[in-house]
């Protein structure tokens, strides 16, 4: 009866020892999670919590483990079991709140750190007085922390003290040389002060980067500036359109206008571009430009164009000024011209446009002087050049024509060669027919209408308004006009 009894209390030992023994393993994987979601939301400086934890949580759960067991070997078990699992939890909360302490006092002093940088760059003569409170302020966190380890006291209060004191002391130099007219002098200044803090490698490198940020500052200054300048320039351009609107509608010449006011109505104009379209409408009533003076217009727009980085939009403005200019003023542009150039402005802002462009300019600054006999003057040598740039537009719409390429216009190679001896001969007139044709000018260094008409002996009507005489009639391309002092009247 005895080895029964026996065999029994052997299997009972062997039931309770073997499910304790995962009941163990669960028991300390439960009271894991419970205790990480406990110091996650636990004031670290507190020394209570992990204490607090270990008596309403662990020992509860310890004493209900060990009253599961029956026999004396699995109590034995038990108990085994329980002392290790209260120990590693003593351990384990312990160190959980000591690595907490840990972070929480860097997070104070690494604010504090920031704060006191901050101060600096401000206020780069307080980093003396900032350096003299930090020792103080890190005594203070660290020792007030009841749950910090020794080592980490000891870390705290010698590694990271250092790595503050070296930021405070680095931002006040960046403040300092920012706000310097010598940034390299004033780098060496806070060496010498601070030699076991700023290396001169350091010092070099704020320096350089003082020197950056004050050029980044001025941009963006120059730039918020350019800006403002923008929106105020937009602004006032929408109120100028709306009081163009308001002035143009009451002129009784374009009230009846149905293009004046389709002009005058359309949002996507732009105020420049809407005053030259009702300026427009306003010339075409005006007799044309001379010839020759729409001739030398057009050749100085062509050499302005041409020069280095020209403002495009800019010469083209100055085309439309020329084309509203009134007829007999010098720098005024017929209608055929103004179209042309600003075909020439259109077609350069396209790869083909700028590349066909490209080859003219070259042609013409090669050949200019051979087409002006190199005795160049406004008079003589803009109608010879006008000449030629008309021919080379025209040689280069006939290729188009055949379907070849414009370029051929200015290929030594090819047939269609502009720069044959020939063609330049016709473009560039003998020093004989260049005087005749001065001879054959009149004061107002226009030709003399005896020469255009056959008829009187009377010379077009000066360039210049002041030189024409009030009532008198003029011929002009447009027949016989009378000069009032502001304008012309048919006769």
């Amino acid at each position: 009866m005895q080895d029964v009894g026996n065999q029994v209390v052997q299997y009972e030992d062997h039931r309770e020892i073997s499910a304790g023994s995962a009941a163990a393993a669960e028991l300390q994987q439960n009271l894991t999670a419970q205790w990480n979601d406990t110091a996650k939301h636990a004031d670290p400086n507190n020394p209570s919590v992990a204490a607090k934890f270990n008596e309403e949580v662990v020992a509860p759960a310890l004493e209900k483990f060990q009253s599961g067991f029956s026999t004396d070997n699995s109590q034995k078990f038990a108990e085994q079991k329980v002392d290790s699992l209260r120990q590693h939890m003593f351990e384990f909360t312990t160190s959980t709140m000591a690595n907490l302490a840990r972070k929480a006092v860097d997070k104070n002093i690494n604010d504090l750190t920031t704060a006191a940088s901050n101060t600096a760059i401000l206020d780069p003569t307080s980093v003396p007085n900032l350096l003299a409170g930090l020792d103080h302020s890190v005594a203070g966190i660290v020792q007030s922390s009841p749950t910090l380890r020794a080592e980490d006291a000891a870390s705290v209060s010698g590694e990271v003290s250092s790595v503050a004191r070296k930021a405070i002391i680095h931002a006040g130099a960046l403040g300092a040389i920012q706000k310097s007219g010598d940034p390299e002098a004033e780098a060496d200044k806070w060496i010498k002060q601070y030699p076991d803090i700023i290396s001169g490698e350091e010092a070099k490198g704020l320096a350089g980067n003082a020197r950056q940020q004050i050029r980044a500052r001025n941009y963006d200054f120059e730039t918020n500036r350019r800006r403002n300048k923008e929106v105020a320039t937009d602004a006032s351009n929408e109120a100028t359109g709306q009081y163009l609107v308001s002035i143009r509608s009451q002129d009784p010449r374009l009230a009846s206008d149905p293009t004046a006011q389709k002009i005058l109505n359309d949002p996507t104009l732009l105020k420049t571009d809407k005053a030259n379209l009702l300026n427009l409408i306003d010339r075409q009533t005006k007799p044309e430009t001379d010839a020759r003076l729409s001739q030398q217009t057009f050749v100085g727009l062509l050499r302005e164009m041409r020069t280095p980085n020209a403002d495009t939009d800019a010469v083209m403005q100055k085309a439309w000024d020329a084309r509203l200019t009134d007829p007999g003023k010098p720098g005024s542009m017929t209608e055929k011209d103004f179209n042309q150039f600003r075909a020439e402005v259109v077609a350069r802002k396209t790869p083909d446009g700028a590349a066909l462009e490209h080859d003219r300019n070259l042609f013409f600054k090669q050949y200019t002087g051979a087409i002006t006999s190199n005795k160049y003057d406004p008079i003589m040598g803009d109608p010879k050049l006008y000449n030629a740039e008309t021919d080379a537009r025209r040689m280069e719409n006939m290729l188009r024509g055949k379907g070849l390429d414009p370029h051929l216009a200015y290929d030594p190679s090819s047939e269609y060669f502009l720069g044959k001896p020939a063609r330049i001969a016709k473009w560039a007139s003998s020093m004989q027919q260049d005087l005749s044709d001065r001879s054959d000018l009149g004061p107002s260094g226009l030709p003399k209408a005896e020469n255009i008409t056959g008829v009187e002996r009377q010379d077009l009507p000066p360039p210049d308004p002041i030189h024409r005489t009030v009532d008198h009639v003029y011929d002009t391309p447009k027949g016989k006009l009378k000069w009032t002092g502001t304008g012309w009247l048919k006769q």
